[in-house]
């Protein structure tokens, strides 16, 4: 008989995750359309939102993080000391403990995020495949870094979006930025425009 429970209940019980004074890292998403951007959130024992990690988009001609990532520009990841966007919704705690032990894991992450920006990853948003069905090609974007940073931390984020019913809703997800075997998206060249008026 299978456990009713979701992954991360198995992992981390209710008393340990979200009781008063205990610190935990949670994973969300902003929903946009049918689709969302997945990311990690260090919440402190008071309740405080220490840091979030995000995958953005940054422009390669002006250097600016881009309000919507757009496919040939570079992934990055990006650390805010507060919540970056409304209207997130939470999927679920993935770890918790003390504010040292929360903290140790999240400078983890922080490194991984380091190694993903040092790696100069191109984002592709999305692929018509992946409305079809399939998992997109090589789409490499904001969830593939939610991905990577959990695999970074050891943390089970792919349970946790199976257990939540929403893993259609990230493209991207299930790459390994960091992995050797990762087959990178590269961007194909631009040229530029030579019959213009």
């Amino acid at each position: 008989m299978s456990d009713p429970r979701s992954a991360a209940e198995i992992l981390y019980p209710a008393q340990n995750r979200d009781a008063p004074g205990t610190a935990r890292i949670e994973l969300h998403y902003l929903p946009i359309a049918h689709r969302g951007h997945a990311f990690l959130r260090f919440v402190d024992s008071s309740g405080k939102t220490v840091g979030e990690l995000h995958g953005l988009g940054q422009s390669k001609n002006t250097g600016k993080i881009m309000e919507m990532g757009m496919d040939g520009a570079d992934l990055v990841v990006e650390h805010n000391d507060k919540e970056r966007f409304d209207g997130t919704q939470p999927i679920s705690t993935v770890a918790s403990g003390s504010d040292d032990k929360m903290a140790k894991l999240w400078a983890r992450g922080q490194k991984a995020a380091d190694d993903i920006n040092s790696k100069k990853f191109d984002y592709k948003t999305s692929d018509l495949s992946y409305e079809a069905g399939t998992d997109g090609g090589q789409i490499q974007n904001s969830n593939s870094v939610a991905f990577t940073l959990g695999r970074a931390m050891n943390l089970d984020l792919d349970g946790a979006v199976r257990a939540a019913g929403v893993a259609r809703r990230f493209p991207g997800w299930a790459r390994d930025l960091l992995d050797p075997r990762y087959d990178r998206y590269v961007a194909p060249p631009d040229f530029p425009v030579t019959n213009a008026p």
